[in-house]
């Protein structure tokens, strides 16, 4: 108990010196190669719905996905088919991809978003369309809070393309994008948009290191 307990205030203090600190990748896969236990513990956090879940526990679990050998970038033949499903009001076979989707990528935002409202559509019990809800919500909250999108130093930081999208309609009401462009240097997408309310620039940030770099190993496999 006292090593995870001395655990977690490191992984607090490396990645969150402040509420828009850049987050440190490095701390995160030595967790996933040498503490996987601790690892298990907080992602069983995130699964029960712990009330107590904390932003650092949401990043650890959400970043995390990315150094697991079960991280496809979220472009699998399931996250192709979910997709389809959603766009055919495929209601029966939408909820079921996307829970089989959540069996091994519990943080896939897309998963998330179309059990939720699957769920919803097909009466399922509020406790778990709450869950489906409160996971997604939670992980947007995270990733707009440890980044303002305003700039190459403090970007929105994703691990899936698609998460890009749930970031700009479903956490900043963007309903005009203008371009997208890849800063090949920061490996950040800069989004431009018509400016809302809740983001009054015009340029987003969104790092995609993630899943480039995955990406780039893959090919070289």
């Amino acid at each position: 108990m006292k090593k995870i307990v001395t655990l977690a205030m490191l992984v607090v203090a490396a990645l969150f010196a402040n509420a828009q600190s850049k987050l440190d990748y490095k701390t995160i896969k030595d967790i996933i190669d040498n503490e996987k236990a601790y690892y298990n513990d907080i992602l069983n956090i995130y699964l029960n719905d712990d009330p107590y879940i904390r932003v650092d526990d949401y990043a650890l679990v959400y970043y995390g996905q990315s150094f697991l050998p079960s991280y496809n970038g979220g472009t699998d033949d399931n996250e192709v088919a979910l997709k389809n499903h959603a766009a055919q009001g495929k209601l029966m076979e939408q909820y079921e991809t996307a829970k089989k989707i959540l069996e091994y990528n519990p943080v896939s935002l897309n998963a998330l978003f179309y059990a939720w409202r699957a769920s919803e559509e097909l009466i399922k019990p509020e406790e778990e369309t709450n869950s489906y809800l409160k996971k997604y919500l939670g992980i947007l909250d995270m990733i707009t809070t440890i980044g303002d999108g305003k700039n190459t130093d403090t970007p929105f930081r994703v691990i899936c393309p698609d998460d890009q999208d749930h970031i700009l309609y479903g956490k900043l009401d963007v309903e005009t994008v203008v371009s997208r462009n890849l800063d090949t240097q920061s490996l950040c997408n800069i989004i431009t948009i018509v400016p809302t309310d809740k983001f009054p620039s015009r340029s987003v940030y969104i790092d995609v290191s993630r899943y480039l770099s995955h990406t780039a190993k893959s090919r070289n496999r």
